[in-house]
Protein backbone atom coordinates (compact mmCIF):
# COMPACT_ATOMS: atom_id res chain seq x y z
CA UNK A 1 0.00 0.00 0.00
CA UNK A 2 1.10 3.37 -1.00
CA UNK A 3 0.06 7.00 0.72
CA UNK A 4 0.74 9.92 -0.27
CA UNK A 5 -0.03 12.93 1.97
CA UNK A 6 0.43 16.47 0.55
CA UNK A 7 0.69 19.66 2.74
CA UNK A 8 1.68 17.67 6.01
CA UNK A 9 3.53 20.67 7.48
CA UNK A 10 -0.31 21.17 8.53
CA UNK A 11 -0.64 18.11 10.23
CA UNK A 12 -0.20 18.13 14.09
CA UNK A 13 1.89 15.58 16.05
CA UNK A 14 -2.01 14.10 17.28
CA UNK A 15 -3.00 13.51 13.89
CA UNK A 16 0.87 12.68 12.56
CA UNK A 17 0.25 9.75 15.95
CA UNK A 18 -3.48 8.94 14.83
CA UNK A 19 -2.60 7.89 11.08
CA UNK A 20 0.34 5.90 13.02
CA UNK A 21 -1.76 4.43 15.40
CA UNK A 22 -5.18 3.52 12.80
CA UNK A 23 -2.06 2.00 10.00
CA UNK A 24 -0.84 0.00 12.72
CA UNK A 25 -4.44 -1.53 13.67
CA UNK A 26 -5.32 -2.33 9.72
CA UNK A 27 -2.13 -3.78 8.71
CA UNK A 28 -1.82 -5.78 11.86
CA UNK A 29 2.04 -4.75 11.86
CA UNK A 30 3.36 -3.08 15.26
CA UNK A 31 6.25 -1.48 12.49
CA UNK A 32 6.00 2.31 12.21
CA UNK A 33 2.75 3.25 10.19
CA UNK A 34 2.06 -0.55 10.05
CA UNK A 35 4.93 -1.11 7.60
CA UNK A 36 2.82 1.27 5.00
CA UNK A 37 5.11 3.08 2.68
CA UNK A 38 4.36 7.03 2.87
CA UNK A 39 5.31 9.85 0.77
CA UNK A 40 4.78 13.07 2.90
CA UNK A 41 5.60 16.27 0.75
CA UNK A 42 5.36 20.26 1.80
CA UNK A 43 7.59 22.98 2.07
CA UNK A 44 8.08 23.47 6.26
CA UNK A 45 8.96 27.10 5.86
CA UNK A 46 5.49 28.28 4.61
CA UNK A 47 2.33 26.97 6.64
CA UNK A 48 2.36 25.27 9.87
CA UNK A 49 -0.16 23.64 12.01
CA UNK A 50 -2.94 26.00 13.70
CA UNK A 51 -2.87 25.72 17.15
CA UNK A 52 -5.76 27.61 18.20
CA UNK A 53 -4.59 30.62 21.00
CA UNK A 54 -1.15 28.81 20.70
CA UNK A 55 2.13 30.24 21.16
CA UNK A 56 4.75 30.33 18.74
CA UNK A 57 6.19 27.73 20.57
CA UNK A 58 2.70 26.03 21.23
CA UNK A 59 2.96 25.65 17.01
CA UNK A 60 6.50 24.03 17.06
CA UNK A 61 5.72 21.29 18.99
CA UNK A 62 2.65 20.66 17.68
CA UNK A 63 4.73 20.35 14.47
CA UNK A 64 5.28 16.99 13.27
CA UNK A 65 8.90 17.39 13.27
CA UNK A 66 8.71 17.18 16.71
CA UNK A 67 7.34 13.84 16.77
CA UNK A 68 9.30 10.90 18.08
CA UNK A 69 7.71 9.50 14.42
CA UNK A 70 9.71 11.89 12.31
CA UNK A 71 12.81 10.01 12.71
CA UNK A 72 10.81 7.09 10.54
CA UNK A 73 11.38 9.03 7.64
CA UNK A 74 14.00 9.83 5.22
CA UNK A 75 14.45 13.30 4.02
CA UNK A 76 15.37 14.27 0.82
CA UNK A 77 15.06 17.74 -1.12
CA UNK A 78 13.66 17.63 -4.51
CA UNK A 79 14.64 20.60 -6.96
CA UNK A 80 12.14 22.24 -9.98
CA UNK A 81 14.42 20.46 -12.42
CA UNK A 82 12.44 17.39 -11.79
CA UNK A 83 9.16 18.40 -10.20
CA UNK A 84 7.19 18.08 -13.83
CA UNK A 85 8.65 14.81 -13.74
CA UNK A 86 6.91 13.62 -10.71
CA UNK A 87 3.45 16.07 -10.97
CA UNK A 88 3.39 13.87 -14.12
CA UNK A 89 3.84 10.44 -12.09
CA UNK A 90 1.42 11.24 -9.75
CA UNK A 91 -1.16 12.16 -12.51
CA UNK A 92 -0.68 8.93 -13.84
CA UNK A 93 -1.06 6.79 -10.41
CA UNK A 94 -4.37 8.98 -9.95
CA UNK A 95 -5.39 7.83 -13.78
CA UNK A 96 -4.03 4.13 -13.26
CA UNK A 97 -1.95 4.55 -16.22
CA UNK A 98 1.26 3.36 -14.45
CA UNK A 99 2.73 0.00 -16.32
CA UNK A 100 2.56 -2.91 -14.79
CA UNK A 101 6.18 -4.11 -13.37
CA UNK A 102 7.69 -7.74 -13.98
CA UNK A 103 8.48 -9.01 -10.46
CA UNK A 104 6.34 -6.78 -8.52
CA UNK A 105 2.84 -8.32 -7.11
CA UNK A 106 -0.41 -6.77 -9.30
CA UNK A 107 -1.38 -3.16 -7.87
CA UNK A 108 1.91 -2.69 -7.20
CA UNK A 109 3.38 0.49 -8.50
CA UNK A 110 7.90 1.08 -8.39
CA UNK A 111 8.48 4.43 -6.73
CA UNK A 112 11.58 5.79 -8.57
CA UNK A 113 14.39 6.93 -6.84
CA UNK A 114 14.03 10.67 -7.25
CA UNK A 115 10.41 10.83 -6.79
CA UNK A 116 10.69 10.30 -2.75
CA UNK A 117 11.03 13.25 -1.24
CA UNK A 118 10.26 11.96 2.69
CA UNK A 119 9.47 8.21 2.39
CA UNK A 120 9.04 6.25 5.37
CA UNK A 121 11.44 3.98 6.33
CA UNK A 122 9.97 -0.20 6.37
Amino acid sequence: MLIIIDEITMLTNDGFRCIDSLLRDLMNNDKPFGGTVIIIGDDFRQTLPIVPKGTRADVIESCIKSSPLWSNFTHNKYSLRWTSRAQQWLLNIGSGNLPDISGLPCNSIEIPQEMKPFTAKT
